[in-house]
Order: C-alpha cells, then sequence, then structure tokens
C-alpha cells in the first residue's frame, strides 16, 4: 500500500528472514566428520531450479533496499534486471511502478500499473499506487476513481487510499474535505504524522487558526523534528500577529535543515521578525 509520507509511504513488503538455531559444538563437529568421509561426488547435487530462486530473492532485496534509501534510478534498474528473470511477477512490476513514481516518472509507473491490472485487475495495492501516479500528474479525476475502486475491497486497509484522498484534496484547495477525510485516517492510524498534517494544514487553510496551533502542537508531540510542522505552526502565530511564538518555530526549521527549501524561507523570514517582549 502506498500513501503519501509527511507527505508519503511507500508499499511494505516482508523479505523472507533466516533463522538459526542455537550453536551446538557436538552436532557441529559431527557434520565436520560426516563431510569429510565423504567421497567426492557423494554429496548432494545442487537444484538449479532452487539456486535461481534464491538468486531472484536475493536481487528483490537488494533491489528493495535501493527504493527505501530513495536511490531512485539504481531501483528502477534493479527492478527492471529482476523482472528480465520474473517477467510474469506482478509484485516486481508493482514495485518498479514504485521506483518509476520515486524517480518521478509517474507516466512509466501508469503504464506499469495498467499493465497488471490488465491481467489482476483485482490487484487492490496496484489500484491505489495507481491513483498516487495519476494524483503527481495532476489527473484527478482518474486518481479518485482508483482510490475509489481500492476502499471498495473491504479486505484492503482503507487508511491509504483515504490519507491520497485527503492530501488530493488539499491539493485541490478543498480544504474542509481534506479536514475530514485526514481526520478519519488519524482516528485509523493515530501514531501516524502525515494525516496529522494535512489535518492541521487544512485548519490553517480554513481559518481556524486556534485549532490549527493546537493540531499543529499534537502532530510535533508525536513528530518533533518535522519540518512542515514547525514552519506552518510558525506560520499561523505571524498570522495572528504573535511574532514572538513564532520565532522558536522558524529556528527550529532553520536547525533541522538550514539548506532546504523550508530551512532558507525560515532564514529570511527570521531576518523580518521584530519580536519586542
Amino acid at each position: 500500500m502506498i500513501g503519501v509520507d509527511a507527505e508519503q509511504k511507500n508499499s511494505c513488503y516482508t523479505l523472507p528472514q533466516i533463522t538459526g538455531c542455537e550453536n551446538n559444538m557436538k552436532k557441529t563437529v559431527l557434520l565436520i566428520l560426516i563431510l569429510a568421509s565423504c567421497l567426492p561426488g557423494c554429496g548432494p547435487k545442487k537444484d538449479p531450479k532452487s539456486a535461481a530462486v534464491s538468486d531472484t530473492i536475493i536481487e528483490e532485496r537488494d533491489a528493495d533496499r535501493l527504493l527505501n534509501q530513495k536511490r531512485c534510478a539504481d531501483a528502477v534498474t534493479a527492478y527492471q534486471a529482476l523482472i528480465k528473470k520474473i517477467p510474469k511477477d506482478p509484485n516486481a512490476h508493482n514495485k518498479l511502478g514504485l521506483a518509476y513514481m520515486c524517480d518521478n516518472k509517474p507516466e512509466l509507473a501508469v503504464s506499469e500499473f495498467q499493465g497488471i491490472l490488465t491481467a489482476n485487475p483485482s490487484f487492490t495495492d496496484v489500484h491505489n499506487n495507481l491513483g498516487v501516479a495519476y494524483m503527481m500528474m495532476k489527473n484527478y479525476p482518474d486518481a479518485q476513481k482508483e482510490f475509489r475502486i481500492a476502499l471498495q475491497d473491504s479486505s484492503y486497509p482503507a487508511a491509504g487510499p483515504l490519507y491520497n484522498l485527503a492530501k488530493m484534496a488539499y491539493l485541490q484547495e478543498s480544504y474542509e474535505e481534506s479536514r475530514a477525510l485526514a481526520k478519519k485516517v488519524m482516528a485509523l492510524l493515530p501514531k501516524e504524522a502525515g494525516p496529522r498534517l494535512i489535518y492541521a494544514m487544512s485548519l490553517d487553510k480554513l481559518d481556524r487558526d486556534d485549532e490549527a496551533i493546537l493540531a499543529f502542537k499534537d502532530l510535533l508531540q508525536l513528530s518533533p523534528e518535522s519540518l512542515e510542522g514547525n514552519y506552518y505552526l510558525a506560520g499561523v502565530y505571524v498570522k495572528k500577529n504573535q511574532p514572538c511564538l513564532a520565532r522558536p518555530y522558524y529556528a527550529k526549521v532553520v536547525d533541522i535543515d538550514p539548506i532546504g527549501d523550508l530551512g532558507q524561507k525560515s532564514i529570511a523570514t527570521l531576518k523580518t521578525i521584530k519580536c519586542v517582549k
């Protein structure tokens, strides 16, 4: 499932884990003796198919790691190589679509997701991911259609599509809708920062300033290093003509990321703020 983090979260895939037993010296010694007494050619033969499957799992794990590290172009290359070995695997194609979105190529992601749905129309996660790709392209009608399809699947977590609908409503300046949708996601995922940010920003846009301040502070209790949370909370205080209260939040943004866009905007704003206590 993909939603958009603080402003976007990737689908999660659980990779196989290798488990072992406690050290047992007697068994280890016995195993060594058995192997040593074995004549050439008497050992078990490797199954080529098993080895190929193992290699594929390792390659998929490496590609997943690249995507999680936001090494987007490298992840695309890795998934493309993987698909050459397992061309009919819908999960591999889904992950390639996610890598394309990470690499800011949503049109390629759309093609990948549509290809999956042609053969697997009930693959709900792909409908949700396709909606995100359409949203990146500002194709909001088709995005909404895909999110609503995902919501029709009662076995699929509703939080992802609802969060994406909330973000899309905010992007379309439908702030009452984004506020209400974000509130629903907050109820489903009380420890997630993303929906709290959209909720607070929507309240800010609706000029419900006191409620917005409380919502931003609630967000910062959960995620103190949130750039957007600190920056937009400072903005609400400026709007309320309370520069002394805004200053520490702008300073926090600068401390977190002085060279980023919000950090640079905060530096510029701090130069203009006159705080007389």
